[in-house]
Parts: C-alpha cells; sequence; structure tokens
C-alpha cells in the first residue's frame, strides 16, 4: 500500500465516526459542488471553506446567472438554488445545516479577468473560523480573487490549537514593508507520521486544494486559464534558509541529505474537464508545453532578499500558439520533495513577488 494512501486508511474508522456523529447532529453547513452550464467555464468551479468562484468566459452574461449548488446531507440555501442573479459584482448565499444554529455564509464571484501576469503577496486573510492565511488579490470590479491555493486547509485535521503563524503556509514582512508570502516545513503530529505523513512543506501555487484522503497527492488541482504570448522567464524575490536533518516518509534521517526549496512554473494545453495539474505530474504530463523551474546552482540560502530568474524551456516536439487557450501553473515550496512527504523541519522560504517576464 503506497505511504499516501495510509493515511486515508487509518483515519477511515475515525472520519467514519465523525462524519456519523456530525449527521446525527445535523450541524454540516458546506457548499460541496457547483454548477453553471460547462461551456461557460474556463476551468472547474473553485470552492474554498467560505467562497466559491466562476471562472468564466468574456462574453458570458453575468447580469443573469442561476448556479446550482451540491450541500452537505440535510443542508439548505438561501437563496434557493437556481434563482437568477446579477453576478457583476459578488453575491452572498447562506447555508443552513438542518440544525438551524448551524450557517455559513459563502461569497459566489464570476470572474471573467484574465490571470494577472505579476503578483504581490501583499493581501491575506484569515480563514476556516481563523485557522490560516489565505492570499488573494482583487479583480476589475473589486471582488476578491482567490488565485493562490496552499495546503493549509489539509493541514487544518493534525493542526489542533496551533496559530496561523505555525501553519505550512504563513506571512512574512515583505521587502518593502507590506506581505510576503512565508512557506515553513513543519512536523505534522505522531498520529499522521505514523502512516506515512511525518511533515508538511509550506506551499503556494496557482489553482485550488480539495482534500482528497484516498489519495494526497490528488488534493492540489494546479494551473489556471493563460492566453497571451509565451513568456520569457519567470523572476522573483526570495529567501531561503534550510532545515537540519531531511527526514522521509517513515520519518527516518536521509544521511547527507541537505533540503532545498523549489520554484516552477508549467504552461500546459488547455482541456475541457481536469484542467489542472496534480501534484504527482513529476513534470511529466503529456499535455505540457513549456516549463521554467529554478535549477539546483540557484537555490541558495539567503537572508537577504535575492532577485532569483529562470527560463522557459519548450518541451521536445511541443510548440506555442498564442492565439490558444492554455493552462498556467506556479508552484513553490520550502522542501523540493514535500510532495512526497520528504523534507527538514524548519525549512523556511519566503517569496515576497513573482512576475512573468516577456522578450
Amino acid at each position: 500500500m503506497k505511504k499516501q494512501h495510509l493515511l486515508a486508511f487509518f483515519l477511515a474508522p475515525f472520519l467514519l465516526t465523525s462524519c456519523i456523529k456530525e449527521e446525527e447532529e445535523d450541524t454540516n453547513a458546506d457548499i460541496l459542488e457547483a454548477y453553471i452550464p460547462q461551456e461557460y467555464l474556463k476551468t472547474d468551479p473553485i470552492i474554498t471553506n467560505n467562497s466559491v468562484e466562476f471562472r468564466v468566459k468574456s462574453n458570458v452574461d453575468l447580469k443573469n446567472q442561476s448556479p446550482i449548488f451540491i450541500l452537505s446531507e440535510n443542508a439548505t440555501i438561501d437563496p434557493v438554488n437556481g434563482t437568477v442573479r446579477d453576478y457583476t459584482n459578488a453575491q452572498t448565499a447562506v447555508v443552513t445545516a438542518q440544525d438551524s444554529r448551524w450557517k455559513k455564509t459563502y461569497t459566489i464571484t464570476f470572474n471573467v479577468d484574465e490571470l494577472s501576469t505579476k503578483y504581490a503577496f501583499d493581501h491575506a486573510e484569515l480563514t476556516d473560523k481563523d485557522r490560516y492565511y489565505r492570499f488573494y488579490t482583487t479583480g476589475s470590479n473589486g471582488d476578491k480573487i482567490y488565485d493562490w491555493a496552499s495546503g493549509n486547509s489539509g493541514y487544518v485535521t493534525v493542526a489542533g490549537s496551533k496559530s496561523p503563524d505555525e501553519y505550512p503556509t504563513t506571512i512574512a514582512e515583505g521587502r518593502s514593508g507590506g506581505l510576503a508570502a512565508k512557506m515553513q516545513t513543519v512536523y505534522t503530529s505522531s498520529f499522521a507520521a505514523a502512516t506515512g505523513n511525518p511533515i508538511a512543506a509550506g506551499n503556494l501555487f496557482l489553482g485550488s486544494f480539495k482534500t482528497n484522503l484516498l489519495n494526497t497527492l490528488k488534493s492540489t488541482k494546479m494551473g489556471l486559464p493563460y492566453s497571451g504570448d509565451l513568456p520569457k522567464s519567470v523572476r522573483t524575490y526570495y529567501k531561503y534558509k534550510a532545515g537540519g536533518e531531511v527526514r522521509d516518509q517513515d520519518f527516518d534521517v536521509v544521511p547527507g541529505a541537505k533540503d532545498t526549496f523549489d520554484i516552477y512554473a508549467i504552461i500546459f494545453e488547455s482541456r475541457d474537464k481536469e484542467n489542472y495539474l496534480y501534484g504527482d505530474h513529476d513534470f511529466q504530463d503529456p499535455r505540457n508545453v513549456a516549463i521554467a523551474r529554478v535549477s539546483p546552482s540557484q537555490r541558495i540560502e539567503t537572508s537577504t532578499w535575492k532577485e532569483l530568474q529562470f527560463d522557459f524551456e519548450m518541451v521536445s516536439g511541443k510548440t506555442y500558439d498564442p492565439e490558444k487557450e492554455y493552462v498556467l501553473a506556479i508552484v513553490m515550496s520550502s522542501s523540493i520533495d514535500g510532495a512526497r512527504f520528504t523534507g527538514a523541519i524548519g525549512s523556511t522560504l519566503i517569496v515576497d513577488e513573482i512576475e512573468l517576464i516577456f522578450n
């Protein structure tokens, strides 16, 4: 049995008991899935703990939309499913559990903006009952846009009473007094360690995260719709310090190993469904067109801000057509093998901004 499957195996009895208890109490008030006509969408709806974002094509009539939501069992939503509303600006919907004491307000947005080519990380908010930080940008209509995701929502299950600053992905002070994204490799818990998940590397990526206990590498859905010219390179500003001993999935020390960070970008071909890369892509997806990845010689520890730039390289046999639609994934991690639950506790990557550079 693969390591990433073990957590689900051992958690199953606990989760089953927990779910039964919640169903008995009727306290679940979540949006599980969201639907509008498939031909409107650029990518799958992005659902977080308190928001739903539909990324739609520019010719969609935002003033007359009637999304359908799949809810927790026995929950209801106000306004009811299929209600026609004007989504030129964000709307809210309230999900109520059968036990009417439990309610959750979701922000519903329709986003027609093109993907940005430059990001700072000055805007962050606490989410999921103030447990961890989430970064956002602002759209042309003033709505919050959640382009960036992390594994924080999965870490909640083992975090206990940890503060937001102790989560794998959090905030730090930026170069000019604003905020920066801080990613740190942390210990999970003794229970998670016993099931092959001893560490959690801080990560941040364009896309969305939805916990998949059957295969944790399927939790990360990397990539957002991209169109335009092929970038020449990626530029960012960072700080990095490696932790001590590198440990593997069994929490055994890897002799002679030294941890390092990873930052990369992939442009890949768009398709109608599953328009993203999972965490187990290993740079081998047949849709890949161009890849930019920080080289081993560039992965330098530094306590002061350092500029870093690395070029896109075409995948053998592929060409790029600026008239077509693609998907862009940008991924950052405090431990290069963090997806395999391998890394050094204390490894810390801080990124101030990241930008696509064109000729």
